[in-house]
Order: structure tokens, then sequence, then C-alpha cells
């Protein structure tokens, strides 16, 4: 399961909360149009758009602690600027996977908040 972990988004910010949730709020919204784009560019087979749309993801996931998500989003960005597609779907379903996860997390983060 992807969780995240916001300790360093609190030590960055001195314990700010609203800091915090403005962070969880932003990767909830950008990461449901990312899942979106990245759905719509793989079912065009458009591999450049994919390359483009996970290096945001991968961006967004680096400080909210997401780091089997990090992993596997650099993971697919490398093979894609190599032009090498072998396992990239399934590659593509894990991301989906522990994106819709995180999501799922930081709207119940939020929630608690």
């Amino acid at each position: 399961m992807s969780t995240i972990d916001v300790n360093g988004l609190k030590q960055l910010s001195g314990n700010d909360e609203d800091f915090v949730n403005d962070i969880l709020k932003l990767y909830a919204e950008r990461t449901f149009i990312d899942l979106n784009e990245l759905t719509d560019a793989r079912n065009e087979s458009n591999w450049s758009k994919v390359r483009f749309v996970i290096h945001r993801m991968r961006s967004a996931a680096v400080p909210l602690g997401l780091k089997e998500l990090v992993v596997l989003l650099r993971k697919v960005e490398n093979k894609l600027k190599a032009n090498e597609l072998d396992g990239v779907s399934s590659e593509l379903d894990q991301i989906t996977k522990h994106s819709e996860e995180a999501l799922q997390d930081a709207k119940r983060q939020l929630e608690t908040a």
C-alpha cells in the first residue's frame, strides 16, 4: 500500500499543519488529473506524453515520502527515455494502483485534519 509520510513536510514547514494540508490538497487534485492524462496517453500509445506525466507525478510524490512509487516512476521514466517498452504496461498498472492508494490516503489525512 502506498502510504503518504508527511514527516518531511512537517519538518520543512516547522510543523505548519496548514502547509501540510495545502500540499496534500494539491497532491490529491493533481494526481486525479495526472491519472486521467496518463490513461489517455497510454490508450493513445503517446509514450512521450506518458513520460511527461510520469515525470510530473514523480516530482509530486517525492516530498510525500512515497518511496516505492517514486522508484517505480523513475524506472518507467528511464525505460521510456530509452524507448524500452518491455514490461511498461504492467508497470503502468502498478503506478496507477499505487497512485490511487496514495490519493485515497491523502483524502483520509485531509478528513482527519
